[in-house]
């Protein structure tokens, strides 16, 4: 959804959280191709290292010695930090790093301030994209494009000339180029780069040989195997880090709450992505013309999420215009944290006209209202 935001304020300990974060993001992207880490750390792991430091003293605890040692400390979960911030703002098992990898955790506290948000490759290029086809009149090469990138997350070199020359994304070929980016050599095994199975995502090999995918739900839920296979010689792109956590990841649920509304509608139930090129993500009409707006999140973080709706403004844009409006989260985010959706609403009340739900609740308001008509 494209809203305008308003700058945050951060807590001092939020801002700690905030930089440390940053600057492991940062650190993995330079480290992708398997290099090793060389001197200066990005400055914002270095002050965000400074300032736990200086935490750590006046607490009289021992701080990390370094940022090697503080990165020992992201894989420790962020609750034994003895930060300044509530139970609802930390979940018992949230961390920054998996492994040598960036957790969603990791992203959401990375955004958790608007000057990094400019930096991630999805806001740029979104508006890039949203020109050229308002300027062509042409919506529908806009909604192609956002599930060109849900669905798919690595091409060859040939894949992507066979999409660029398709009707409705021919006029989005740069776009698309800049969309992705040269999947890392160190991700390849013998020769081979191999997808998720479940996800379709990259996939990478642990010290201990292991075959593991670089999407964290995915490992949390044990699911990670291996499918489809690709030769390094095919000219494999990535999605870059920024569409694929926060364009593709959502899009995920948002495809799939799209799906289940049309199927439930049968015909009944006017069901569009990303109306009015994203004003939000859902648009429902039903039979007797009332129209519901959805925007889905998809934030493994409920106070991080509450932090960063409170910034849109509007909350929900107004048009095209709708009669109600539901903030829908993935299911299985209550399976990880059940006081998710408390925790939420406790850090952003909405008004009455809009409501915050699990997928599966909407879906239950859909069909009474189903029935109602």
């Amino acid at each position: 959804m494209t809203v305008n935001f308003t700058k945050p304020q951060l807590s001092p300990d939020e801002l700690t959280l905030h930089l440390v974060a940053s600057g492991i993001v940062k650190l993995a992207e330079s480290l992708k191709n398997g290099k090793a880490p060389t001197l200066p750390y990005p400055k914002e792991l270095q002050r965000g290292l400074d300032r736990l430091v200086l935490n750590c003293l006046r607490q009289g605890r021992k701080p990390p010695q370094g940022v090697p040692e503080l990165l020992c400390w992201c894989r420790r979960p962020l609750t034994e930090w003895h930060l300044d911030l509530s139970q609802e703002d930390l979940g018992v098992a949230d961390k920054l790093l998996d492994g040598q990898i960036p957790t969603a955790i990791c992203e959401e506290w990375a955004i958790a301030s608007s000057d990094i948000e400019a930096e991630l490759t999805q806001k740029q290029l979104l508006l890039n994209v949203m020109s050229v086809c308002r300027l062509a009149d042409t919506p529908d090469s806009y909604v192609q494009f956002r599930r060109l990138l849900i669905s798919q997350l690595l091409l060859t070199a040939f894949e992507l000339l066979q999409i660029c020359t398709e009707p409705l994304l021919e006029k989005l070929e740069e776009q698309i180029q800049a969309a992705y980016e040269p999947a890392p050599e160190s991700y390849a095994v013998d020769g081979y780069f191999h997808c998720c199975a479940h996800c379709g995502n990259l996939m990478l090999r642990t010290v201990q040989g292991e075959l593991i995918c670089a999407e964290d739900r995915c490992r949390a839920k044990n699911v990670s195997k291996s499918g489809r296979q690709i030769s390094q010689k095919q000219q494999v792109i990535w999605l870059k880090r920024g569409l694929r956590r926060f364009i593709a990841a959502p899009g995920c649920a948002e495809l799939r709450l799209a799906e289940k509304l049309e199927n439930l509608g049968k015909s009944r139930l006017q069901v569009n992505l990303w109306p009015d090129f994203d004003a939000y993500d859902l648009r429902i009409v039903f039979p007797d013309n009332e129209v519901w707006a959805i925007d889905v999140k998809d934030w493994a973080n409920p106070f991080l999420l509450a932090h960063k709706v409170r910034q849109q403004n509007p909350l929900i844009p107004s048009k095209p215009p709708w009669i109600k409006a539901y903030f829908v989260f993935p299911d299985d985010r209550s399976e990880q944290r059940p006081d998710y959706l408390r925790a939420f609403c406790n850090h952003c009340p909405l008004p009455k006209q809009i409501k915050a739900k699990f997928e599966s609740a909407f879906i239950k308001d859909v069909r009474n209202k189903l029935q109602r008509c």
